[in-house]
């Protein structure tokens, strides 16, 4: 064999038909009219016809009617640009069984070539497109899912409320404890539907353009919110988050509604007190949410995160950590538990991109 211009062996005649015959996807010769003139020798894999079952036929006969244009169009761009480097996914008609997927690419043979047509190279993607299908399915399942929580769930929850304070003035002392039982699993249910709408919504989030966040808006108002079912609890929200703002989104609030709620629920003091405080460096705003409760061993410092159990089921702190976690990760942020230094307590300690 001889050196070519680059060092690389040149192959033989002999050896580019073994390359193209051995090769796992099709290639195709296609004239301008669409007519195959050539099929490698694993078509029928691939395509579901022998190498020799489409020669001379016209290739959009065998493509969904719904994607001709696309693939006319992709040709088009062949003749123009002389390749095409996205494939172009269709569906198309094998000899037998329903219709199957292919991704295509193509280019033009320089005009000195011996070979007349268009050349492409197909892979059978069907596994893949019905994976795809799939996915779709139940990600439209889960939509459906998140709008019944959203709704229908906590709507029957509030009825329930409504009703249970009607029922209060009627019960005797033993009916009262009840009805007291009665308003704390409702408060729980509701809970729970908040808890899986966010995590909902951390499924079905897709990319998108993160804006600055005021930092003190977002605790002001979580804070708020939680000390009109904690009243005995004392918050306490630094005037060094004035004036900070964060890259995010509105996933934030559900960020801080976990922290500050985990903060009083695994308390073990008579009151519990929780304070937020953040400081800027640079390009990165640290946010801590201290409070006095029992602490956090360093064997579960990880865990709490629900790193290995995610289900709501999860003993501990359950899911609410977990959403925290991967909320803040996907704003490209980090998240970690401290001691606090001069008393019990845990820091959860928030690391964020300052924006303007």
């Amino acid at each position: 064999m001889s050196e070519g211009r680059n060092g690389l062996e040149e192959l033989s005649a002999e050896q580019y038909r073994t390359l193209i015959e051995e090769t796992s996807d099709v290639v195709s010769i296609i004239d301008d009219d669409g007519t195959v003139l050539y099929q490698s020798p694993n078509s029928k894999p691939v395509k579901g016809w022998s190498r020799t079952a489409l020669l001379g036929e016209n290739i959009l006969d065998y493509i969904h009617p719904d994607d001709r244009g696309r693939v006319v169009d992709a040709f088009e761009t062949l003749s123009n640009e002389e390749e095409f480097n996205e494939e172009v996914e269709f569906r198309f008609k094998p000899k037998e069984g329903d219709w199957i997927w292919l991704a295509t690419t193509g280019t033009m043979p320089d005009p000195d070539s011996p070979i007349d047509g268009f050349i492409t190279t197909s892979r059978n993607i069907t596994e893949r497109k019905e994976t795809e299908q799939k996915l779709k399915s139940q990600r439209d399942d889960l939509e459906l899912l998140n709008q019944v929580v959203r709704h229908d769930i906590r709507n029957d929850l509030q009825v329930v409320s409504t009703y249970a304070e009607l029922l209060e003035d009627h019960l005797d002392e033993e009916g009262k404890e009840h009805l007291k039982r009665l308003k704390e699993s409702n408060e729980q249910a509701a809970e729970l539907t908040v808890t899986a709408r966010d995590l909902t919504d951390v499924i079905l989030q897709s990319e998108s353009d993160l804006e600055p966040i005021p930092l003190k808006t977002v605790v002001d108002r979580e804070v708020s919110e939680l000390q009109s079912s904690q009243p005995d609890a004392e918050f306490t929200v630094s005037d060094s988050l004035e004036g900070i703002s964060v890259h995010g989104d509105d996933m934030l609030e559900t960020v801080f509604r976990n922290l500050l709620k985990n903060a009083v629920q695994h308390n073990d003091k008579e009151t519990a007190k929780v304070s937020v405080s953040a400081d800027v460096d640079g390009e990165t705003v640290t946010i801590r949410v201290a409070d006095n409760g029992p602490g956090v061993p360093d064997s579960q410092k990880e865990t709490v995160f629900g790193k290995e159990e995610k289900g709501l089921e999860s003993g501990g702190t359950g899911i609410g950590l977990y959403l925290v976690r991967e909320i803040v990760t996907g704003y490209g942020g980090e998240i970690w538990i401290e001691d606090r230094e001069e008393s019990d307590g845990a820091v959860f300690v928030i690391e964020l991109q300052a924006a303007e």
